[in-house]
């Protein structure tokens, strides 16, 4: 049955809606600032990451344009001076010159000059390669090697010049030599008034890759080379460190917009290493004809990869690795001819300049050009198009289409013969010829099967489709590759043979690993003449991506890209670009957004349920300051918010904490000078608070330092391990002294200044003398009233009213000197107090009017009451308002040892229980209150960030009112863990308590006594007897006492009967 009656709206307070309103504007901009400061550090951290790779790219840039520039005008300069150099020799003056600028140039790995003759004659610097001096076979002795080639024909010699640091000869040697450098590029190629710069190849000398600087003399056919090694642009980037740490997480590459690889910070580690090959064992003729060939040379091509190529120069690829096995069988030496095309080295195969050929097909147009090897290798050919072309089976599939191929091939003729309709493009390159294809200017390329796979997987040309399955057969041959090797080399051709067979199953299974890894499939190694990512060449290529940080994923890893164009070459510069993963730059900062998420979280976890209570005046403030006390605790000043209450202890309190906490910002801020500023704040605070401590604590310094270098200057047992190591160790003990007492700074000044038991904000015992003058005028009423009613008895009247006046006079003179405080009050004098306690004086006035909001709260229990006046009151009492409990429970952290009793109540004002104080005026609260002073400063001191060098100075000045025996407070000590400087301290505070003259509780006591009570305190073990005696025997005391007290205070001290 449905009801009838109305559904009645949800009621909401006011106070839940500010509530509300409050958790949802927390909540609120607490995300807003947290996505805020996650977004500002992840654009610091990238901007900081992308200033440092644009700085590491622009010092890059310097420094290959520092090279360049160096290498041209050092090419200039030396050509001009036409007096070292004529038409056939070099001067014996341009050898110093040459040595001159090498020295100064620390790259450059020889200066040279080519004749037109093809006579060489140059200076090596053996310092700039490593390996240069095993190649020269030279010795530590030696600094530079002199090479000159001269001769024709057979008798064309090298001779070797090993010179030292002044360019004297140590020794010399010679060998034949087939080495013409008017055959080579950088005499060829070389101009007038103009340098030409090489593309990198394999140095002839070193045997290393390198680019040459070249410029033909004026006047003459005479060519001047430099030589730098470019291995120190890879040594270069290597030392580039991109992060605080070092690590090795970031990839440099210097590249060309095609992606060929100039230099990396990378190091290539050897993947797929070759088992080592033994030598064979050959006859006595084989023998002989090694010695005749010990060095052949070899054609290098640029770019055949992964079968023969050349990175930056160094001989790369299979058949190179296969040739190295065979130079380890039979002990031939190959020296590889790189920086050519291969129609170039065809041709210098033909002019005898080149001794072998490498991988080359067999056919019937070079079968007549020299002696073939067995095959080494079988690699069909391959048709490549773009994807979306069926399966070609047959060539003449490609009959009236346009086919690229790499120049120079042996299918060309072949082709152009048997199918005349194809239309043949020769390109420079197997590279060129996938490009070539890709972007649709030819319709197919033609090259082997593995070097077409493996240059489109090292250069990333994508969307092609390669017919594996052509039938070549009118046009080639099987497909297999052999070493072609000239009629002066042809009776190696058996050796060669027989090393290929005596390759182990091994070897050729690690070669094949190594090169076209599994199956058909290539296996891409970095660096291996190209840049390992597509992403490098497709930025590259795209300059508005140029000098930013850019998020990619790289094999499943997100990384940050950053690409510019270093060099001096304009548009044609070379490209600069790190690669480095997201998490190494952006890590470190996310983790602190992550950590400052979780602390906000738990804030506003904590924060929420206290705001529920904000119905409670009291707790909710408090709870309130407490939160805000945890921002202070976890420096969070910036969230910090006034906490307003109508109760004026606590809004004291909230205004002091925000008051501290600017105070702790302002000593943050100036950490370098906290220490002292610190102690000059420490020292004006109590000297405005109350000049007698102030006193104190100028005095305890002086006298603790006077004992410290008395004990460090004494070779007394005690003392022969103390002294201060350092000014550091002095200065640490001369704070701690200054410090020691700076607890007091919290201590009200009422307890510290109580001079009378009753002293509170003013002394209460006129209060009590105004009630025995209440009751003297009572005394006197009543006697005139009883003269009224009985004139007869005036004499005992009067008789009687003097008596009680005197005793009234008597018992307020008791109770006055009690107020004063002694050495001791015996329980006589406490039972007379109760007894006085127990008379009665009427009070007329109500004591509940004109009361403070704190005052109404201790009078409580008498507001709610309604007793009628007069009311008898007792004449000396406790009551409950004189009870001011804590505020809050006083605890004490644990890490600081803390051993201390505390009173239930904060202060007591009773007066029968002050009055009762058997020694003394301080009550056990007020004591507390004093002593607390201690805690105080270790509270203060402990949490004061000092250097190493000052550790020890909250330790030195919490312990001074320690004792030996362990009574002591704070922490209850013993003598095993009291250092020296701590006894010291102990000694100087008592001492100077008890001769100080500004206390206003107790007067200044003569030398004399405060020895004889600090004499007794170490037989006491309060103190340390040994330091006492030292105190005496050094005349310390006496010292202090002239310069600090009075005239009146300095009696005879009888030391003798103290050190006996």
């Amino acid at each position: 049955m449905k009801s009838t009656v109305g559904k009645k709206t949800k009621q909401i307070s006011i106070r839940f809606t500010v509530i509300s309103i409050f958790i949802l504007a927390t909540m609120l901009t607490a995300a807003i600032a947290i996505g805020l400061q996650y977004y500002f550090s992840k654009s610091m951290a990238s901007d900081s990451a992308s200033k440092i790779y644009s700085l590491t790219a622009h010092h890059t840039s310097d420094f290959l344009t520092q090279v360049d520039e160096k290498a041209v005008n050092t090419a200039k300069l030396l050509s001009s001076l036409s007096n070292l150099i004529n038409a056939e020799n070099l001067d014996d003056d341009a050898k110093p010159v040459f040595a001159d600028v090498m020295e100064s140039n620390a790259l450059f790995y020889a200066i040279y000059i080519g004749f037109p003759n093809g006579d060489y004659h140059g200076l090596i610097n053996l310092e700039v390669s490593p390996g240069a001096r095993e190649q020269f076979q030279a010795s530590h002795a030696d600094r530079w090697v002199y090479i000159l080639v001269t001769g024709q024909g057979s008798a064309r010699l090298r001779e070797y010049f090993y010179l030292d640091d002044q360019l004297n000869l140590r020794a010399q040697r010679s060998e034949s030599s087939d080495y013409y450098a008017n055959e080579r590029p950088w005499y060829g190629n070389a101009k007038v008034h103009e340098v030409y710069k090489s593309e990198p190849y394999l140095f002839h000398h070193l045997q290393a890759p390198g680019e040459t600087y070249s410029i033909k003399i004026p006047g003459s056919e005479v060519v001047l080379a430099v030589d730098i090694a470019l291995s120190s642009v890879s040594d270069y980037l290597q030392t580039q460190d991109l992060n605080d740490r070092g690590d090795a997480f970031s990839e440099i590459y210097l590249y060309k917009r095609s992606g060929e690889l100039i230099a990396s910070n990378q190091k290539e580690p050897e993947q797929y290493p070759i088992p080592k090959a033994q030598p064979l064992k050959l006859t006595s003729a084989q023998q002989q004809i090694v010695a005749e060939h010990s060095m052949i040379k070899v054609s290098n091509e640029n770019d055949w990869a992964p079968i023969d190529f050349s990175k930056s120069g160094m001989p790369k690829g299979y058949s190179i690795d296969l040739l190295n096995l065979i130079s380890d069988m039979t002990g031939v030496e190959f020296d590889y001819i790189n920086g050519f095309t291969w129609p170039e080295l065809v041709e210098g195969y033909k002019r005898g300049e080149i001794g072998m050929l490498n991988s080359l097909y067999r056919t019937a147009d070079n079968e007549s050009m020299g002696h073939f090897t067995d095959p080494f290798l079988k690699l069909p050919l391959v048709v490549v198009t773009r994807q979306g072309i069926g399966e070609l089976t047959h060539i003449d599939e490609l009959v009236g289409k346009t086919v690229a191929i790499p120049e120079g091939w042996f299918v060309i003729a072949a082709i152009k013969t048997h199918f005349p309709d194809i239309k043949v493009v020769e390109l420079a390159s197997t590279k060129a010829v996938l490009q070539a294809v890709a972007d649709g200017d030819v319709f197919a390329g033609v090259d082997n099967g593995v070097i077409l796979h493996y240059t489109a997987k090292q250069f990333f040309i994508e969307n092609l489709a390669y017919h594996e399955s052509v039938d070549f057969s009118l046009a080639t041959n099987s497909g297999d590759l052999y070493f072609l090797l000239n009629d002066a080399n042809k009776e190696l051709v058996e050796i060669f043979n027989l090393a290929m067979a005596n390759i182990s199953q091994e070897q050729k299974a690690a070669l094949r690993l190594k090169w076209f890894g599994n199956g058909n499939k290539v296996k891409q190694v970095k660096s291996m003449g190209g840049v390992p990512y597509p992403e490098l060449i497709e930025i590259a290529n795209n300059p508005s991506d140029y000098n930013q940080l850019l998020s990619r994923t790289i094999e499943g890893v997100k990384q940050f890209i950053y690409v510019t164009q270093v060099g001096s070459k304009g548009k044609e510069g070379d490209i600069f670009a790190v690669i480095v993963p997201e998490d190494t730059v952006l890590g470190p900062s996310l983790e602190k957004v992550t950590s400052s998420i979780l602390i906000t979280s738990i804030c506003l976890l904590l924060v929420l349920p206290i705001s529920w209570l904000f119905s409670a005046p009291i707790i909710n403030p408090i709870k309130l300051l407490s939160a805000e006390n945890e921002k202070i605790k976890h420096r969070k000043y910036k969230e910090l918010h006034t906490v307003d209450t109508n109760i004026k202890e606590i809004k004291e309190l909230a205004d002091s904490m925000l008051d501290m906490s600017m105070s702790i910002q302002q000593y943050e801020e100036s950490q370098k000078e906290l220490m002292e500023a610190f102690i000059r704040l420490i020292a004006q605070a109590i000297d405005d608070k109350s000049p007698y401590t102030a006193g104190h604590c100028n005095r305890v310094p002086e006298l603790g330092l006077m004992l410290a270098d008395a004990a460090a200057e004494s070779t007394s047992a005690p003392f022969k391990n103390f002294y201060f190591k350092s000014e550091d160790e002095h200065r640490e003990f001369r704070i701690a002294a200054w410090l020691h007492d700076c607890g007091k700074i919290t201590t009200p000044e009422y307890i510290v200044d109580k001079g009378t038991k009753l002293e509170a904000i003013y002394n209460r015992i006129h209060e009590v003398r105004m009630r025995f003058e209440v009751l003297w005028r009572d005394a006197e009423i009543e006697f005139f009233k009883q003269i009224l009613q009985a004139p007869e008895n005036e004499e005992a009247l009067r008789c009687e009213l003097v008596a009680k006046q005197s005793q009234l006079t008597e018992d307020f003179e008791f109770i006055a000197s009690a107020n004063v405080g002694g050495e001791f009050m015996d329980e006589k004098h406490i039972e007379r107090l109760h007894q006085l306690a127990n008379m009665t004086w009427v009070r007329h006035f109500d004591n509940r009017l004109g009361l403070s909001p704190v005052e109404e709260l201790s009078y409580k229990e008498q507001l709610d009451s309604c007793d009628s006046l007069p009311v008898i009151e007792p004449l000396l009492s406790d009551r409950t308002e004189h009870i001011i409990k804590r505020i809050s429970q006083v605890d004490f952290d644990p890490k600081f040892g803390i051993k201390m009793e505390i009173p239930e109540d904060q202060y007591n004002l009773g007066e029968l229980y002050n009055l009762s104080i058997s020694r003394g005026t301080l009550t056990a609260e007020d004591r507390f209150k004093i002593n607390e002073h201690v805690t105080s400063t270790i509270k203060m001191l402990e949490n004061l960030p000092f250097p190493p060098e000052l550790a020890r100075v909250p330790r030195y000045a919490s312990t001074h009112h320690e004792t030996l025996k362990g009574t002591g407070y704070p922490r209850k000590l013993s003598a095993e863990e009291l250092s020296i400087p701590e006894r010291i301290l102990v000694v100087a505070d008592i001492f100077e308590a008890l001769t100080a003259a500004d206390r206003p509780y107790k007067k200044a006591k003569p030398i004399s006594v405060a020895v004889d009570i600090l004499y007794k305190m170490a037989l006491d073990n309060h103190l340390d007897m040994d330091l006492f005696k030292l105190f005496l025997s050094s005349g310390i005391y006496l010292e202090y006492a002239n310069k600090f007290l009075d005239s009146k205070q300095i009696d005879e001290v009888d030391v003798a009967k103290y050190l006996s």
